[in-house]
């Protein structure tokens, strides 16, 4: 009776063991599902797969299909790739960037890739495997005749003045060609020098905030005066890259203005109403994205775009801005809008 206690005890501590040394080869051979903590399996992409990313990645820097093509090819020792990619670069384009987030996609879903680059006359050849099989083949031909037709951005931010020291510091650290307005008075001489350290510029607005004495253009004034405050306007903003006016001021709707407006003409300086830059404001985030969009896609009013834009809704657009850029559209200085 003992024996067989002892017998049937073994029995069932087998029977368990068994079992437990199922459920770990089940686990260990099907594929782990995602977890918070990110410990899980990754799947292989298929040679489809990969070709659609290297496609999207492509799209992303604005490469048009006509600029696309493939043939079919065999490569010796080879069954996985059926197919060859040519692809014409625009010049501006550096191909090592295409390359970069061709395999930033990649190795983010497989382990086990490998990514050869080879220059061959003048072209470079790319080649990508996944456990050892050839999974896509490219040709990149950098072409000075394959142009991106993309806009112009430039940007001019008309509350700059108004911001705290750290906004103001953040701002002028932004790794673009930007503009501010300003008002002439003495304080924003100083300001005004400080912008060319940081490769900003800036344009001049008459408006009502024009309160010094020594750049007030009022309609009560004499032409003496009003000779004079011009005067002082061009000598002591000599880097303004324009002189604009505000429409909806006193200055501008005044007696005075066509005499103000001659008198900089004599001196060659054009006054650009503001209501010739594009005015980018909305009522939400969502708005003004699409304004944004909208505008940096049309083509029906020229090339240039140049925005007037608060800095909040500058940092708000700021990530649609770095895809436009990325297409191809440039973001220029205002200096070289009019020059």
């Amino acid at each position: 009776m003992s024996f067989k206690k002892t017998f049937t005890k073994y029995l069932f501590g087998f029977t368990i063991f068994l079992l437990i040394v199922n459920i770990v080869i089940e686990f260990v051979a099907k594929p782990g599902k995602s977890s918070k903590g990110g410990n899980s399996s990754i799947r292989e992409l298929t040679t489809h797969q990969i070709d659609s990313i290297f496609v999207d990645v492509l799209d992303q820097y604005g490469i048009e299909s006509r600029w696309i093509s493939t043939k079919p090819i065999k490569v010796k020792d080879e069954d996985s790739i059926k197919k060859q990619f040519t692809v014409y670069l625009p010049a501006d384009l550096p191909i090592p960037l295409i390359i970069r987030d061709v395999n930033k996609v990649i190795e983010n879903d497989i382990t086990g890739f490998v990514s050869e680059e080879k220059k061959i006359f003048g072209t470079t050849e790319i080649r990508i495997y996944t456990n050892e099989l050839l999974k896509l083949k490219a040709t990149l031909i950098s072409d000075p005749q394959t142009i991106r037709e993309r806009n112009n951005l430039t940007f001019i931010i008309n509350d700059a003045v108004e911001l705290s020291t750290s906004n103001f510091s953040q701002f002028l650290s932004l790794p673009y060609p930007l503009c501010i307005t300003i008002v002439p008075s003495d304080a924003s001489i100083t300001l005004a020098d400080t912008l060319k350290k940081y490769s900003k510029e800036y344009i001049l607005v008459l408006n009502n905030q024009m309160t010094e004495k020594k750049y007030k253009l009022e309609d009560r004034d004499q032409k003496t005066l009003l000779r004079n405050s011009i005067d002082n306007i061009i000598k002591n903003f000599r880097d303004s890259k324009l002189i604009t006016v505000d429409e909806t001021s006193k200055l501008y709707n005044s007696v005075v203005y066509n005499f103000v407006r001659d008198e900089f003409k004599k001196k060659k300086i054009e006054l650009i109403p503001l209501s010739q830059f594009i005015f980018l404001n909305a009522n939400n985030d969502n708005e003004l994205i699409s304004k944004f969009k909208f505008h940096c896609m049309d083509g029906s009013s020229g090339k240039q775009k140049t925005f007037l834009i608060s800095y909040d809704n500058f940092l708000k657009i700021r990530p649609e801005l770095e895809l436009f850029k990325k297409k191809g559209h440039k973001i220029l200085p205002i200096s070289q809008v009019t020059s």
